[in-house]
């Protein structure tokens, strides 16, 4: 499947737009590999781009006293846009990383080109109203998930919301997402196995 293509397709899911609107995306915007640990951001720039994921994964992340927390990840077959979505919008620095964890390519597209399609494009300006509020419901989710859920539940979780990630990333980036040491991430997956069998 050509850019063009999975791009029509991704953006579809979402909200309507059209073949033309969605090769217009592409001709104002450029597509960029990167190796695996190389970042499309990191802590005091400003995200002066958005990012599609083509292939590969992302994982976004903040430095907290010297430990690394993980916000989400991204790949293509599920939220597939790649951002510090604070410092994108508001064209601030941002206080997150955000790093490729496998060989990765992406489409991206620059604040000002993205607005100029707002502009031109009622599709697009919806589409960026639906993305604005599924972000708004994903941090939600996530802070609710932290606060009220226990490690064993958030990984079930984890599980279902990024299937098939679980053997292609590093366990200690799943522990900082979950909110956990390396360790108990092991017992948790034990314990689960062990209750699988019963």
């Amino acid at each position: 499947m050509n850019n063009c293509s999975l791009l029509f397709k991704t953006l579809n899911q979402i909200s309507p737009v059209s073949k033309p609107e969605v090769e217009f995306l592409l001709e104002n915007s450029k597509e960029v590999t990167l190796e695996k640990g190389e970042f499309l951001l990191k802590e005091g720039q400003t995200a002066r781009s958005i990012y599609f994921a083509l292939s590969g994964v992302f994982r976004v992340y903040q430095n907290i006293d010297g430990k690394e927390v993980t916000s989400y990840f991204s790949y293509s077959e599920r939220n597939p846009f790649a951002a510090s979505f604070p410092s994108f919008l508001t064209q601030s620095p941002s206080n997150e990383y955000v790093e490729a964890i496998e060989l990765s390519s992406v489409v991206s597209i620059s604040f000002d080109q993205l607005n100029k399609l707002y502009e031109s494009s009622k599709n697009f300006e919806r589409l960026g109203r639906i993305l604005a509020e599924k972000n708004y419901l994903l941090a939600m989710e996530r802070i609710n998930s932290l606060q009220y859920q226990s490690a064993g539940d958030r990984y079930t979780i984890f599980m279902k919301i990024y299937p098939g990630l679980l053997n292609r990333i590093a366990h200690h980036y799943i522990a900082s997402y979950l909110g956990v040491t390396p360790e108990s991430l092991s017992r948790i997956r034990k314990d689960l196995a062990s209750s699988e069998l019963k």
